[in-house]
């Protein structure tokens, strides 16, 4: 009985450990730096988001205090990951809200309090790994990212 058990144990590992290998290894490809320009994963790689460097001034929406259609000036950092904005640090420049949303301009509103919108750099972002497919690109023109790029090899 002990040396059927102690088989079948050896069995269940062994089918465990080449499960465990069915997924593929990543081999070290390239280090890369990601700016506002759209860039996809390529097939059969994978990224590690590792860091992010840099501010720029941009228009953000004022939300949610106020109704969607009202923006202000803000410096961010962050990067756009499949068109989702993930923002690392956010800082109001302005107490003034616009209605348009390109260049923060037009029929400026009030003198707000946007300080409870604003937050310092968020650690907790990164590392982040981006599966083949995916596109990435920065808030803007003056925002970088640290990028690690693997080979997934069967």
């Amino acid at each position: 009985m002990k040396t059927a058990l102690f088989c079948f144990s050896l069995l269940v590992g062994h089918l465990l450990f080449q499960g465990a290998q069915a997924q593929g290894s990543l081999q070290y490809n390239q280090a890369k730096i990601v700016t506002d320009q759209l860039q996809t994963v390529p097939a059969n790689k994978v990224w590690k988001i590792t860091a992010i460097y840099g501010k720029d001034e941009v228009c953000r929406q004022v939300l949610p205090l106020f109704a969607a259609n009202w923006w202000s000036k803000a410096l961010v950092a962050g990067f756009r990951l499949n068109n989702v904005e993930i923002l690392s640090f956010r800082k109001f420049l302005t107490q003034t809200m616009y209605n348009n949303s390109n260049t923060c301009s037009a029929n400026g509103q009030g003198n707000y309090d946007f300080s409870p919108l604003n937050f310092e750099s968020d650690p907790n972002i990164l590392p982040i790994w981006v599966p083949a497919g995916a596109t990435v690109q920065t808030v803007g023109p003056n925002v970088f990212l640290s990028v690690i790029e693997f080979n997934i090899i069967p």
